[in-house]
């Protein structure tokens, strides 16, 4: 599993396409799925992404899929599905539904250089993370999910399960060149430093740690909740940034997401790690490796937001609407001493 410091940038994220409208989503379940079915648009970065209600009550999530995405990507994240669904029955990932014909997805020929994979899932009922009072026991509750999703996990195989993504941390050097979009000189010295950082600290143990194919996008945007016990996870959704990777930069990104703009971020991001340990012990080096990379992945989340916020001007606002809070965060948890927060990490795992 080499790493890379040259540019890693995958045509999903620069891919311009148009998004299909309602009438199109809802011809589709009609033609493909034999669904009567009204369509209602969801909000996302590349994908054209329906809810579908049907007229029997029903609720499904119809994804079309941004064309920029190589068909083997997407395919592998469809397999992940079925393959989590057949390992762990209770896990709550969203059922793929079949096209008529038995198929778990099919590709939409919409003219020269533009053909798209689209699934249909069942909808996942709650709320999500990022709109509850987030507690102590619903992140704990959230890293054991995150375990026991990984141990679904670790078996399943798939020939696009190495593809290059910008998301996946082995290739966070090539996130130097997307710097350059930032303005502010220091704020890009800032960046720079922890990359190096994680170049000279994490990446040479590349190679003996545990890695496998994961979710790598664990956010509060990905995790449901029971409306009426939001200590409860009732889904994990969206798979769409799925890589073979080491299981420390899988635990590292849903850590970043779990931080608070308290004084003490990092205890907010422990809760987390504690829950994830207690299903899927770390080891001695990932946890003494596991701060440098939450850093680490608090810059991409930066980096890249800012850069494709420069190239897709017409989506600016969604894209950028974490980033300020990214920005309080990473200077809040770099200021924190590295020795402390790892041992904060190290004494948060042993209660």
């Amino acid at each position: 599993m080499a790493a890379s410091g040259t540019a890693s940038i995958t045509p999903a994220l620069t891919a311009r396409s148009e998004l299909l409208t309602a009438a199109e989503a809802s011809e589709i379940a009609r033609r493909l799925y034999g669904l009567a079915a009204s369509a209602h648009p969801l909000s996302g970065e590349k994908d054209s992404n329906f809810r579908l209600d049907a007229m029997d009550g029903a609720q499904y999530l119809l994804k079309v899929v941004n064309p920029g995405e190589e068909a083997a990507v997407t395919n592998m994240h469809t397999l992940a599905l079925l393959h989590v669904a057949a390992r762990d029955p209770g896990m709550p990932v969203q059922a793929i539904v079949p096209t008529r014909d038995g198929q778990p997805e099919f590709r939409l020929d919409r003219g020269e250089g533009d053909c798209r994979t689209v699934r249909l899932v069942t909808f996942t009922q709650g709320i999500l993370q990022r709109k509850t009072v987030q507690t102590p026991v619903q992140r704990r509750n959230a890293g054991i999910m995150l375990g026991r999703l990984q141990e679904a996990l670790a078996d399943f195989r798939h020939p696009a399960e190495d593809h290059v993504s910008t998301w996946d941390m082995k290739h966070a050097l090539s996130l130097k060149g997307m710097l350059d979009d930032l303005e502010d000189g220091g704020k890009r010295a800032e960046l720079c430093a922890w990359l190096d950082r994680f170049a000279d600290e994490v990446l040479p143990d590349l190679g003996r740690l545990r890695s496998q194919v994961v979710h790598n996008d664990l956010n509060s945007d990905n995790i449901v909740v029971d409306p009426a016990n939001t200590d409860e996870i009732t889904g994990i959704i969206d798979f769409g940034d799925m890589v073979k990777t080491a299981v420390l930069f899988d635990v590292a990104v849903a850590a970043a997401y779990q931080l608070t703009d308290a004084d003490d971020p990092l205890r907010a991001a422990n809760e987390f790690i504690a829950g994830f340990h207690s299903r899927r012990p770390l080891h001695d080096r990932e946890v003494a490796l596991l701060f440098t990379t939450i850093m680490a992945r608090m810059v991409m989340r930066i980096a890249i937001t800012e850069w494709r916020a420069v190239r897709f001007p017409e989506n600016r606002a969604y894209i950028l609407r974490n980033t300020p809070q990214a920005w309080l965060q990473f200077h809040r948890l770099a200021a924190i001493p590295s020795a402390k927060a790892t041992d904060a990490i190290a004494s948060a795992l042993s209660v």
